[in-house]
């Protein structure tokens, strides 16, 4: 397959296009800078494409003809936990880049374009029950208000939630990691259509590493694709339940 990645330089994204280099897959990274990736160029060199600029900064006709060239798409997009990260422009990136995309995908596609997209556990998916306290309620009203990732996060879920599939020929998965952290590699990790525990008040953990090896088996592994799309599944690390 031929992949692009959106934010292919950030911790997780660099885990995704290793994972997807390592099973011989095409991989176009877009990057604001190429450093980050070139200690990959040796030994995939003929596999990896980095390509400087943004879904939101190339222009339509280079992004349109990348895409149509593509099987999927993964989003690894976030903020940098920073003032300028967290308050800065452009505070709506992953909801404007996914729009983006879908946008430019067109429908004229012989298969749909499957796109995956890292989101966060403190998102809910309005189309199921997901029942929380008045005071997780209380405290994610002033996530969203406070902090500008958090109502860019969800916005981005809830845009592919209720997009119209058949003015566009689009398949995707919201995937929603809990606390992420760094392990070497992959250990056994759970899916959930729902959470199993607070994202708040009870959180959980899972390695980025799982997070990238369930983002690109989605993309490879039909049967798992079958599964979720247009879900948004839960990730946890297994032990944290063992």
């Amino acid at each position: 397959m031929k992949v692009i990645v959106l934010g292919a330089t950030g911790a997780t994204g660099r885990l995704v296009v290793t994972e997807l280099l390592k099973q011989q897959h095409q991989v176009i990274a877009l990057v604001r800078n190429t450093e980050a990736l070139e200690t990959l160029k040796p030994q995939f060199n003929e596999q990896l494409t980095l390509i400087i600029g943004t879904a939101l900064t190339l222009e339509d006709a280079q992004l349109s003809s990348l895409i149509k060239s593509a099987n999927g798409v993964i989003s690894c997009l976030g903020h940098n936990l920073t003032l300028k990260g967290v308050y800065g422009a452009p505070q709506m990136m992953v909801r404007d880049s996914i729009q983006r995309i879908v946008s430019l995908a067109g429908p004229s596609r012989n298969t749909p374009l499957k796109l995956v997209l890292m989101n966060s556990s403190g998102v809910r998916n309005k189309d199921q029950y997901e029942p929380i306290s008045f005071i997780q309620h209380l405290v994610l009203a002033a996530l969203k208000l406070l902090l500008p990732p958090h109502k860019d996060n969800e916005q981005a879920a809830d845009y592919l939630r209720t997009l119209d599939t058949s003015k566009h020929n689009i398949q995707w998965v919201v995937v929603r990691p809990d606390s992420l952290i760094d392990e070497v590699r992959s250990t056994q990790y759970s899916l959930h259509p729902a959470p199993i525990r607070s994202a708040i008040f009870d959180a959980g953990k899972v390695s980025r590493i799982n997070v990238a090896v369930v983002m690109t088996r989605l993309l490879s592994d039909s049967h798992l694709w079958e599964k979720w799309q247009g879900k948004m599944p839960l990730i946890y690390n297994s032990e944290e339940y063992s």
